[in-house]
């Protein structure tokens, strides 16, 4: 038989890996009619159904199913063989996720790029671990939550933990002259289990006279923030993500009081991979830099066992 058209594989690959159309052609950037058009052409040439349409999606035939993971693992070498003939380094791919990437991250890379000159990264947001394990990216760093479910092929170990405080506007300060009174205030979640609150009213030790669940839940710490910023209530921030908006005086930490505990955000690879000189790289430096920031908020001495807290003056 001779060579299936390459478009068409690939066009095939992107929507089983998928199961849509449209989605596969906004990966390609093309529409997804030609996507459609090049799988039509590849189950012509083979003779056989590739997809089942379905109102909701697209299903795999027994022969699509025995055909995607040959064509993802020949791309995948196809993709590796260049890489090994390509005189410029590949760039180390990394996840982050969506708080944590742009307000801790991505600010810290400069110094990244100028103690490792030879080495391009490029940054993506982490989503889900398919989005891994489908060869986006090559290391990352993902919250306790994700960690709890990790596949056991990958190793992870905690570079940054969480420091969590009330913080709300300058404004509201006044109102708040001791724990207790957030029973008077709207609380701001980032989790729907308001995991966040519940620490923090524990550690303060008033958890018996505020309602955790009252409030508005939001979903992300990001979206939060920017909902204290507003004026909307007192959130629940990590005093390593807040770092500017305190330095600036947009917001205020109104208690002492802030929970620690051995979870926050970890640094996460392949076990068969964790030795690969540049993710030791990024290991060690993004290690370095929490190091330094935990030294800078005076927590580099603290007690970080799980279900313990420390305060911090601020």
């Amino acid at each position: 038989m001779r060579l299936p058209p390459l478009n068409a594989l690939r066009a095939f690959e992107a929507a089983a890996r998928h199961q849509s159309f449209s989605a596969a052609a906004e990966e390609l950037c093309v529409s997804s009619g030609a996507v459609s058009r090049h799988v039509k052409l590849l189950e012509e040439h083979l003779g056989v159904a590739l997809f089942r349409r379905r109102p909701r999606g697209l299903v795999l035939t027994e022969a699509g199913r025995k055909l995607l993971p040959e064509i993802t693992a020949s791309f995948e070498r196809i993709v590796a063989a260049a890489g090994d003939v390509s005189s410029r380094p590949r760039p180390l791919r990394v996840a982050a996720p969506h708080t944590f990437g742009p307000r801790w991250l991505v600010p810290r890379l400069a110094r990244f790029r100028d103690q490792q000159p030879g080495l391009e990264l490029n940054m993506g947001f982490f989503d889900a671990w398919e989005d891994f394990f489908e060869g986006n990216f090559d290391a990352g760093i993902a919250c306790h939550e994700s960690i709890n479910i990790m596949p056991a092929d990958l190793t992870a170990e905690l570079i940054m933990p969480e420091a969590l405080t009330p913080i709300c506007l300058p404004a509201m300060r006044a109102e708040l002259s001791r724990p207790g009174d957030l029973a008077g205030q709207v609380l701001l979640h980032n989790y729907p289990d308001f995991a966040d609150w519940r620490k923090w009213l524990g550690a303060a030790g008033v958890i018996d006279r505020v309602d955790y669940r009252s409030g508005q839940t939001f979903e992300s710490m990001d979206m939060a923030i920017q909902a204290a910023l507003s004026g909307l209530g007192v959130a629940m921030g990590d005093l390593f993500l807040i770092r500017d908006e305190l330095d600036s005086g947009r917001l205020v930490t109104p208690f002492e009081t802030v929970a620690m505990e051995n979870t926050g955000y970890y640094f996460f690879c392949q076990r068969d991979r964790c030795k690969e000189q540049p993710i030791v790289a990024f290991r060690d430096w993004i290690a370095t830099e929490a190091r330094e920031d935990k030294a800078a908020l005076g927590l580099a001495n603290r007690c970080l066992n799980a279900g313990r807290s420390a305060e911090v003056s601020r």
